[in-house]
């Protein structure tokens, strides 16, 4: 029987150091990676990193840190010291596609600065139908009349993701300790995922995320305190909650799904079942749902109303409704440096059956993403803020087990993340030209007060309408906003047709005065005439 265990426990130590050696040898990997030697997708790095996260999770799973070397045990001092540091990164990684440029980043930048500006004042169709969500406007309406728009959209958004940060670092400070906090901190500030959704200027995905990561930390007290401070912060949890719901449609949706388990999966200790618990999230729920439903009554109904179905369909018919962002294929690329340890983290907790909101939340991301269903590719925002999270708990299980091989792991594969992220940053630039947007700010001191514009390529709608001035239905653009009034095919007969009988028809569907921005492209038709010509863009009126 001693000839056994001895065996078991060799046997056992061999798979360990086997383990061990193979993350080395990833690391390496990494870090070639990097630096340029070959391509991130010459290989299928990723499945190693999976493996490797599988058998690490379930090693340690068995181990539990058995003959440890403990935690790093940072001091408050010297981890106010890092958060600071780290936080500044961020800033200064955001702050450098702007030293010489004075233009905002991303396609969204023309929208977020008409809804900023004007959504509330003059909410048109597209604003109550879901173009902005009511509690976003309400949260800039007092910022941009202290600040005003443009500073928002720069400065605001850069301090937006800044904000995040601290989210990520409080909420895992809290739910996990000191160290997984830092380790959290420092992937999100070296994510390449999070730095391409500053180059999109995805906006309401950053503050809604940051609001939910406030929510979860007031859930996360409540749950550790009882009596009255455990009543205050369930109270803030919900007040935040029910928030979200109005300021980000989608990272309301996901955090919706995820409470819903959580609800029902937490009270469940010991193998004993908490019906009280269960009742108090019931409960909490409900008024997270009252509160979130208060921002969409009235006008704003259709903003739900109107996306319902597009939900459905995105279940019903998986792949039809990506939404803008990168591929689940190259998002498993993108975080090769943190993936292992991410993995290693959620077979962790599933194999000691720890299912944490964050498990919860990182489950129903991965199902949305890998499945397809509604707005999937956008959904990977927030499956990269989880896997952070789980990375951070990896790094620290790691450690606990072999602190000094697991600091020069993590290191070294950070070390990695931030070459690719300073990589980044200088291919990061606008979409527009300073000039082509001078060109399209003066629009509106040539055409008359009710006049609609068309915008033949949908990449300059955007920004047409956030700077010329004109309201969202005055804007006629393929696919976007409300003054649009032909299909796909009735575009692509305007786009290709110099028969003015032809074009009279189409235009038939629309009053009153009629302008074309053209961009730099020459529109050939004899029914418009040129009104303007700054820069190369090019303005027309329609004459007949």
């Amino acid at each position: 029987m001693s000839k056994l265990r001895d065996f078991v426990n060799h046997s056992s130590e061999i798979l360990v150091n086997s383990f061990w050696q193979l993350m080395a040898v990833y690391a390496v990997i990494v870090v070639l990676i990097a630096f340029g030697v070959f391509g991130k997708y010459a290989l299928q790095f990723h499945i190693f990193a999976i493996f490797l996260g599988i058998v690490g999770g379930v090693l340690l799973g068995y181990s539990d840190g058995a003959g440890s070397e403990g935690r790093i045990g940072v001091s408050k001092r010297i981890g106010y010291w890092i958060l600071i540091g780290v936080l500044v990164f961020v800033f200064v990684l955001r702050v450098v596609p702007y030293l010489n440029n004075d233009v905002p980043l991303g396609y969204d930048a023309g929208i977020y600065r008409y809804g900023i500006s004007v959504g509330l004042e003059n909410l048109d169709r597209w604003i109550l139908s879901g173009g902005m969500e009511p509690g976003f406007l309400y949260l800039m309406f007092p910022l941009v009349k202290m600040f005003g728009v443009d500073i928002l959209l720069k400065w605001g958004f850069i301090l937006a993701c800044v904000l995040l940060g601290l989210a990520v670092w409080v909420f895992v400070r809290e739910s996990f300790g000191n160290e997984e906090a830092i380790i959290a901190l420092v992937f999100y500030a070296v994510s390449v995922v999070q730095y391409f959704v500053f180059e999109l200027m995805y906006y309401k995905n950053v503050v809604g995320l940051c609001v939910m990561l406030f929510a979860l930390l007031f859930l996360t007290k409540y749950e550790r305190e009882t009596g009255g401070g455990g009543i205050r912060h369930l109270v803030g949890f919900v007040l935040l909650a029910g928030v979200l719901a109005g300021i980000h449609r989608p990272t309301f949706y996901i955090f919706g799904l995820s409470y819903f388990v959580y609800a029902f999966a937490s009270p469940w200790k010991n193998k004993n079942y908490d019906f009280g618990r269960m009742k108090a999230n019931v409960v909490a729920g409900a008024f997270i749902v009252l509160i979130g439903a208060m921002f969409y009554v009235g006008e704003f109904r259709d903003a739900v109303i109107g996306i319902l179905p597009w939900v459905v369909q995105g279940f019903v018919s998986p792949g039809e409704s990506p939404g803008t962002f990168i591929s689940f294929f190259s998002y498993q690329f993108a975080i090769l440096a943190c993936l292992p340890f991410a993995i290693l983290g959620l077979v962790y907790c599933l194999r000691k059956r720890e299912f944490n909101f964050v498990v919860i939340w990182a489950l129903i991301n991965l199902a949305i993403v890998y499945f397809q269903f509604f707005f999937f590719n956008r959904f990977i925002i927030h499956l990269d803020i989880a896997m952070i999270i789980l990375a951070s708990l990896g790094v620290s299980l790691m450690i606990r087990e072999k602190r000094k091989a697991a600091l020069i792991l993590a290191v070294v594969m950070i070390a990695a993340s931030g070459v690719m992220i300073v990589n980044e940053t200088r291919n990061v630039g606008p979409l527009l030209s300073a000039e082509r947007l001078d060109a399209m700010k003066v629009i509106g001191n040539y055409v008359e007060e009710n006049a609609s514009v068309i915008v033949i390529s949908s990449q300059y709608s955007p920004w047409v309408m956030g700077y010329s001035g004109l309201g969202g239905d005055k804007i006629i653009a393929p696919g976007l906003f409300d003054g649009n009034k032909w299909s796909e095919s009735e575009w692509n007969e305007f786009w290709s047709n110099d028969d003015q009988e032809k074009v009279r028809e189409l235009m038939s569907e629309y009053s009153g005065e009629i302008y074309l921005y053209a961009g730099n492209k020459n529109f050939q038709n004899g029914c418009f005439s040129l009104v303007y010509e700054i820069n190369g863009e090019k303005l027309y009126k329609y004459g007949c």
